[in-house]
């Protein structure tokens, strides 16, 4: 169900961000995916199932009436962003502007997820917590956790190469070499982020905990979820919230840097896939 939660809260980044050819195939079966990753997490019972899909199916009509034009404002925005000569400043506001799409997604779902949580059973919660340290175990192979600083360097580098050679096309190796002297520039952030993980995963399943021994009313629960959203992308300790936000004007500082290495032939590249994540947000919003 936090999978859920996440899933409805960060669409609009996902989309945004993975840019993919098959953008209007994902987005219209959108509500399907996320009844199967809930169903992953927490065995859905025929009741929770009927519920999950009824909700889910207007959400997403919700979602494909309201949210779209926002979006297209935002890739638009990112438009801006790879033809100009843009600042860490413009880098946190484009990031800011889809954490805010993302926590429209989180105030619309809530009462939803409210009435799910009501029927979760020990049992769920207790596979949910099996799912998460599976899924952590993962997750910390893939950043190379217990590489030290160098491997976690690696598999940054590797992943900033990805998604820089989608958006900007293949890098030459003078290109690659100079990513890789920025990201090992970069201060240590793979352990943070990985313990911001699981302290969203724990107040996660305390909240899940909480609404089955007390069964509070819906309008409490929807309290908490909110709450919950407000503190899901940053901490809520004073000395680990300033750490974030160093953290992550850090990756606007390195995403400033990897856009002054690109040539203007990888800007056109760029600016053509963000035109093409436009018209298919512009044909869904039409319903085509």
């Amino acid at each position: 169900m936090r999978r859920c939660f996440r899933l409805l809260s960060v669409l609009c980044a996902a989309l945004l961000l993975t840019g993919c050819s098959t953008v209007r195939l994902s987005y219209d079966n959108a509500d399907s995916l996320v009844r199967w990753w809930i169903d992953q997490y927490v065995e859905l019972s025929p009741e929770q199932d009927e519920l999950v899909r009824e909700r889910l199916t207007r959400f997403h009509a919700w979602h494909r009436q309201t949210q779209l034009s926002e979006y297209i404002r935002l890739v638009r925005q990112g438009q801006e962003f790879v033809a100009g000569q843009p600042t860490p400043g413009d880098a946190l506001t484009l990031a800011d502007g889809i954490i805010h799409a993302g926590m429209t997604l989180a105030e619309q779902a809530a009462p939803d997820i409210a009435d799910l949580l009501l029927t979760a059973t020990p049992d769920q919660i207790a596979r949910a917590a099996s799912r998460f340290k599976r899924n952590d175990a993962a997750y910390a192979r893939e950043v190379r956790l217990a590489d030290g600083e160098g491997g976690q360097h690696d598999a940054q580098f590797k992943r900033q190469l990805e998604r820089a050679e989608y958006w900007f096309g293949e890098f030459s190796d003078d290109q690659r070499l100079a990513l890789r002297k920025l990201v090992a520039g970069q201060p240590p952030a793979t352990r943070f982020w990985y313990d911001e993980r699981l302290r969203r995963q724990r107040d996660w399943l305390a909240l899940m905990r909480l609404v089955q021994r007390q069964h509070p009313p819906r309008e409490r629960i929807v309290q908490l979820l909110r709450e919950y959203a407000a503190h899901f992308d940053l901490p809520n300790d004073p000395a680990r919230l300033t750490q974030a936000r160093a953290l992550r004007r850090n990756s606007a500082t390195l995403l400033v840097a990897i856009h002054a290495m690109t040539t203007p032939g990888q800007r056109a590249h760029a600016r053509h896939k963000l035109g093409d994540l436009i018209n298919d947000f512009t044909a869904l919003s039409r319903g085509e």
